[in-house]
């Protein structure tokens, strides 16, 4: 287990069985306490003293467990990263799943030397950029039960020389950026599977084992060594399979299953005839953590669900022949795998036992706050996993279970994000308590974190707080999508490596060849998107005037896609609306996308309503939207277009028949329309007496830039469908070329021609940005228009390199996520009184 420096435990500094607790949250000028218990929930209270002096660990070590297996063929690689790590301050390691990143990172963390002051490992999966800076806070100082401001975090951390290892930190560029600025003069070294395009980052890819290495760690697994005819033929199936070790564990599986090395050929069919020999009892441990997208379990917590013991011995022995992957908390399943078992099985694992299994391991007196958020994405599937099955209020049981020992974790932003999802089951199962608890844990987060939401419009608040979970709940939905997309290994071509072992080539490739498949036939997603509201501008009220939100009209949803929790088996869920006919004081939430599993609103955003305010003689006129888009927040529409991530892709085939494999572009994935900001209206807590407030004037800029690039989105979304629709004929005419139905070569005139439309788009929008950045007085909305324009740059590299080359296809995941942070950031910003 991680060493931790003799930090004391979490089951000590609260009440068992009543699962309350005190924390300290603020900083020199605002100090409060954050009062917590299970049955009434959490509540602010002044607190009367000073804020904790926290005391710097000496030294500072908190690493990972060794490693179960040693090192193989990573010489070259340990040198080079050795080199780097001494010589810069930041090193990525990068590459696809499956390659080794992190046994590679925990065996740096082991072995290389310790920063000035000490080093630390953290499994970064998930977590947002505070997150990890509380994580890294923890582990550094010895102050219980303290949770620091933000500013005050930043001096604490800056005065930390340390060196730190972050692994599958998913964050994306800006996160990244202000990670590395609170602890400014520590080491980070980190890994993720995507290239890191941040300044100052030398990143370092990953690639899969050389061949002989690929014969040793085959040896190591079989605990013997290989017949000459037996290397070769590893030889040639590391080559096949980019020498990927996880994969080359499965070939030392085969092999110690009786049924000798596979060959070739066989390689498509060999996962799931492996699966096919295992034991029913390894079968559904599979089943369930594949359940799971991409979540852990640990063994005590798979215990409980199967009934059994030994979980903990058979998990081991399926991640050594590469079924499963181990971390520091718990055991996890390759998305390949959970696909295969979910395909065989037609079905999830039940959501009633593991809401019931999780929500006694979350009130056990044994079970500690940071141990409730080590595995926080667990239960967000478990309680959307309910919510989908029918099974609601099981989801609402575990949800309110474990927030109490999720805030006291100190991981506010994994709170949030079961916030999120325990108000959207309350609100699927009728159960208005639960909405109420859900809605007061979320006031109460944020005025800990120095967010307090001062409205007087309930719907407003709603929208606030809900926008702000739904982004949180975005966020470790994001990540367990780009951790479960299935890494396609690039296609087999016996022709060029059946002479290694000896066999007859099975296909033989015609003298000329249409383009060559890399990707299963995926028909895109057919989307229509919120957008901002358009027409006559919002009428301004005379001060003192009430104003009057109707949603009495909204907008129809359609049905709902596919569940994070069930991801690999997309379900249709009822439609829902904005309701405010029973108003009470959690009437104005969001809609059911606020738990993530709603796709976006068919119709355009019901209400426009608009403020004025004047201040030496310049009137500033900000427009905000208030209707699908501005309450259920860009952390939904992030969620959005990432189902396209999330649906079951068909696996590619290997036929030995003539006619070649077909090409298919990946499935373009949307860039949401960002939502318009929602306006703030200040009013003073009774009973004191009510301040004179002179709101300091948003930067001018936000009046133009905020309708301009919605007028923008809107065609950019127009013309974007028309690339989807391109696309899909394209495809179609490949396909029917490739299968000899036609002898029409494809034309991809048309294709290009609507990328060139959408190139056009994003320029005229990086226009505006840049025109707007040329204008904007505030430094915080100078940074939200630059991470938008970098995005949006970013995005148009995507396209050219795909209208050069369509092969490449094109996947915006990670712009759209970066431009919704900037646009929700920039929305804040703008209405920030």
């Amino acid at each position: 287990m991680p060493e931790n420096n003799g930090a004391p435990d979490g089951s000590a500094r609260i009440r068992a069985g009543d699962v309350s607790g005190t924390m300290i949250v603020g900083n020199r000028n605002t100090v409060t306490n954050l009062n917590i218990t299970t049955g009434h929930g959490s509540a602010i209270t002044v607190n009367a003293g000073p804020p904790p002096n926290p005391v710097k660990r000496q030294p500072i070590s908190h690493l990972p467990r060794s490693a179960a297996d040693p090192l193989i063929g990573r010489e070259r690689e340990l040198q080079a990263l050795q080199q780097a790590i001494g010589a810069r301050q930041l090193v990525q390691i990068w590459g696809a799943s499956g390659v080794g990143k992190s046994a590679l990172l925990r065996h740096l963390a082991r072995t290389l030397p310790r920063g000035p002051e000490g080093a630390a490992y953290i499994e970064a999966g998930g977590r947002t950029a505070d997150d990890l800076a509380q994580a890294i806070f923890d582990i550094s100082f010895d102050a219980p039960n303290y949770k620091p401001s933000l500013e005050v975090l930043k001096e604490h951390l800056k005065t930390l020389r340390l060196r730190i290892y972050l692994d599958d930190a998913g964050l994306d560029e800006k996160d990244l950026h202000r990670l590395f600025d609170l602890a400014e003069h520590s080491t980070f070294v980190f890994t993720s599977q995507r290239r890191s395009s941040v300044t100052g980052v030398h990143p370092i890819r990953l690639d899969g084992l050389t061949a002989p290495a690929g014969v040793v760690l085959v040896q190591t697994v079989l605990a013997r060594a290989l017949r000459p005819d037996e290397a070769r033929t590893v030889t040639a199936l590391c080559d096949a399979l980019h020498g990927n070790p996880l994969r080359l564990r499965r070939i030392a599986l085969s092999a110690a299953t009786g049924k000798g090395l596979p060959g070739i050929a066989d390689l498509p069919a060999l996962l799931p005839a492996l699966l096919n020999r295992l034991r029913p009892e390894e079968r559904d441990l599979l089943y369930l953590l594949g359940s799971l997208s991409g979540a852990e379990l640990a063994a005590r917590q798979l215990d409980a669900l199967l009934g059994r013991t030994d979980s903990d011995a058979l998990a081991g022995e399926l991640v050594r022949h590469g079924l499963l992957v181990a971390s520091e908390t718990g055991y996890g399943c390759p998305p390949d795998v959970a696909e295969c078992v979910l395909k065989s099985r037609m079905t999830q694992f039940p959501a009633a036992p593991l809401c019931r299994a999780l929500t006694t391991w979350v009130e056990s007196r044994e079970t500690t706050p940071d141990e409730v958020a080590a595995h926080f994405q667990a239960l967000d599937v478990a309680v959307l996993g309910a919510e989908r099955s029918g099974q609601a209020q099981l989801g609402v049981e575990l949800a309110r279970a474990a927030s109490p020992k999720l805030a006291l974790s100190r991981q506010f932003d994994a709170w949030g994000s079961l916030l999120g999802a325990g108000w959207a089951a309350a609100k699927s199962a009728g159960d208005r308590a639960g909405e109420e608890f859900f809605l007061g844990e979320a006031r109460t987060r944020r005025k800990a974190i120095g967010r307090a939401a001062l409205t007087t419009a309930l719907v407003l608040e709603a929208g606030v707080l809900w926008q702000e979970l739904a982004a949180l709940q975005a966020h470790s939905v994001a990540h367990q999508a780009a951790t479960t997309a299935i890494t396609t290994v690039p296609p087999i071509d016996p022709a060029t490596t059946a002479h290694a072992v000896g066999q007859s080539p099975l296909i033989t490739q015609p003298a000329v060849s249409p383009p060559t498949v890399t990707h299963p036939v995926v028909q895109p997603p057919t989307v229509t998107h919120p957008l901002p509201a358009s027409g006559a501008p919002a009428p301004v009220h005379p001060p003192g005037t009430p104003q009057v939100i109707d949603l009495s009209h909204s907008a129809p949803q359609p049905p709902a896609g596919g569940h994070v929790a069930g991801a690999h088996s997309p379900s249709q869920a009822a439609p829902h609306r904005i309701d405010l006919s029973g108003a009470h004081h959690s009437a104005a939430q969001p809609t059911h996308a606020a738990s993530a599993t709603t796709t976006s609103s068919t119709g355009h955003a019901a209400t426009t309503a608009g403020a004025a305010a004047a201040k030496g003689g310049a009137a500033l006129v900000v427009a905000c939207v208030v209707g699908a888009s501005a309450v259920l927040g860009v952390g939904a529409m992030v969620y959005t277009q990432n189902q396209s991530n999330l649906a079951e892709p068909a696996q590619p085939t290997y036929s030995p028949a003539p006619p070649p494999r077909v090409y298919t572009p990946a499935p373009p994935v949307y860039t949401p329309a960002p939502p318009a900001p929602s306006p703030k209206v200040y009013t003073p807590k009774p009973p004191v007496p009510a301040p004179v407030v002179t709101p300091d004037p948003v930067d001018p800029v936000c009046a133009t830039v905020v309708p301009e690039l919605g007028k923008e989105t809107r065609q950019h979304n127009a013309d974007l469908t028309a690339v989807h629709s391109a696309f899909d004929s394209y495809n179609n005419a490949v396909a029917a070329y490739n299968s000899r139905r036609t002898s029409t070569v494809p034309d991809d005139s048309t294709v290009k021609s609507r990328i060139d439309i959408i190139l056009k788009d994003l320029r005229a929008s990086e226009s505006t940005l840049r025109g707007a950045l040329s204008q904007a007085r505030d430094g915080s909305v100078v940074s939200d228009l630059k991470g938008l324009l970098t995005a949006s740059q970013q995005e148009e590299n995507q396209f050219r390199a795909a209208r050069n080359d369509l092969t490449t296809g094109y996947n915006t995941a990670s712009q759209a996520s970066a431009y919704n942070s900037a646009w929700q950031s920039l929305a804040i910003h703008c209405i920030a009184w």
